[in-house]
């Protein structure tokens, strides 16, 4: 076979004869057969059978290597359908070749011992892992396999141990990684599992559960401004979800803000809880903060007011009308009323929390008639809960009544406090009127927190009002 440099030269030498013999018109004649031929003609011939002899030879070398590609998982050739397994030395020791048997076989191996781990058939799955390494030897694929097969046996110090292994494998590091932080993370060894995300972070910024995982892990670790440089990354690559992002980002930054004010930084205390406000406007803890510190520098009560006046818009509670209430030290307990009478018009979300703290505050104005209308207006769409139990046995004592034992009294009214059992309407039976609710598991809290303790997801507790329905809710 000619190189390419020579068969360029031929075809350039038989165009310049060819030329040059028509150009001088010169009368040279090769006789074939019958035929005579001039020397441009012949030159035109044998350009033509060399671009068709090139032709072939191309098709031909397109063929075996398309025949190459379907069958073999290396680019060397193949003797047969029974040929066996064989490691090749020449180029690279890593790859095996497999006949089209052998790649069937081992596929449908891999499709079962899958199957197997996702139904729990782990000795299975073993069964399975022992004939596909018959096939393809100690290829990466069985620890791939094994891994799965040690998280649902819930392995975890075996899982870590192979995955130690798959880390050192630069084609599949990332693998290893990730199976190495699932099982730090249930062996609950979180500066482990932080080394671990971390080093997985420097390798790739553009994969979800490596932002996800890292921010987590950082925050957990109490470095927040950490937590955010991740979490702003995730952003720019538009790898974290819109809303999620503004959610996790206003949690970094309140707590940053916490750590400031912890420093008595206030310039970067503001800018940080104000950030975080503007990140997530139903942050209650944020806006009771920010309140506080309006009141502690200059009293700038207006800007206080605000701040808990738009929050108690957005997201009604107990503890942000008690603080807006509280702004106004000097008020009577009449214009204390009113002012929670004027809240109670902007608050259509959380109706029942209205009849709560009026009901309460009727009671301390000893305004008993209107305390007592408030509970039967809550009680009609509510069963009884601790607060609204302690406000009737104070009206109770008040009054000289026994309203919160009389069965007439409360089932006339609901029919809901049946499952307290025979009529024990004691306040310990009652349940809690408002808590902080995990939206991922359900976890309950009387304080907000950054993180839930039980599933360990960020920024999704929420403050609920017992009597709403979870789908009321609008985190």
């Amino acid at each position: 076979m000619f190189y390419p440099s020579l068969k360029f030269i031929i075809y350039i030498l038989l165009l310049f004869c060819g030329g040059a013999v028509l150009s001088k018109e010169t009368s040279i004649y090769l006789v074939v057969g019958n035929d005579d031929y001039s020397f441009s003609q012949i030159c035109l011939i044998l350009i033509v059978i060399f671009l068709s002899f090139e032709f072939i030879l191309f098709f031909f070398k397109k063929m075996v290597q398309l025949i190459k590609n379907d069958v073999l998982l290396s680019n060397h050739s193949f003797f047969g359908d029974k040929e066996s397994i064989e490691t090749i030395q020449a180029s690279n020791k890593d790859k095996i070749v497999l006949s089209r048997t052998q790649f069937d076989e081992a596929a449908i191996l891999i499709v079962k011992a899958m199957g197997a781990i996702t139904a729990g058939l782990m000795n299975d799955a073993r069964r399975l892992l022992v004939s596909l390494r018959k096939i393809v030897g100690d290829d990466a694929i069985i620890d791939i396999l094994m891994l799965k097969i040690y998280k649902g046996e819930k392995n975890f110090d075996k899982m870590e141990q192979l995955s130690q292994k798959l880390i050192n494998n630069e084609d599949i590091q990332l693998v290893g990684m990730k199976a190495a932080l699932e099982a730090q993370m249930q062996k609950k060894e979180f500066t482990e599992a932080l080394k671990t995300v971390n080093q997985a972070f420097e390798v790739r910024q553009d994969l979800y559960w490596v932002i996800s995982s890292a921010f987590l892990l950082r925050a957990k670790n109490n470095d927040w401004l950490g937590a955010l440089e991740v979490l702003e990354s995730g952003i720019e690559k538009n790898i974290t979800p819109e809303q999620k992002a503004a959610r996790l980002k206003s949690v970094a930054l309140y707590e940053l803000a916490k750590q400031a004010l912890a420093e008595n930084d206030k310039t970067k205390y503001f800018k940080f809880i104000t950030q975080a406000l503007h990140e997530n406007h139903r942050l209650i803890p944020a806006a009771l903060d920010l309140a506080n510190f309006y009141i502690k520098n200059d009293n700038q009560i207006r800007k206080a007011e605000k701040v808990l006046y738009d929050m108690w818009v957005e997201n009604p509670s107990y503890e942000v009308a008690f603080a807006y209430l509280k702004l106004f030290n000097t008020d009577t307990k009449i214009e204390q009323i009113q002012r929670m009478e004027k809240l109670a018009l902007v608050n259509n979300k959380r109706p029942s929390l209205n009849n709560i703290i009026l009901a309460e505050l009727y009671l301390k104005a000893k305004k008993y008639a209107k305390a007592r209308t408030e509970c039967k207006i809550f009680l009609l769409k509510n069963p009884a809960t601790q607060k609204m139990a302690e406000i009737i046995e104070k009206l109770d004592e008040k009054t000289h009544k026994k309203s919160l034992n009389s069965k007439t009294f409360v089932q006339s009214l609901t029919q809901r406090l049946s499952h307290l059992g025979k009529g024990d309407l004691s306040i310990d039976n009652c349940p809690k009127d408002f808590q902080w609710v995990c939206a991922n598991c359900g976890h309950t809290e009387n304080e907000w927190t950054p993180i839930c303790e039980n599933c360990g997801e960020v920024g999704r507790s929420y403050w609920h009002l017992y009597v709403n329905s979870l789908n009321q809710e609008e985190y």
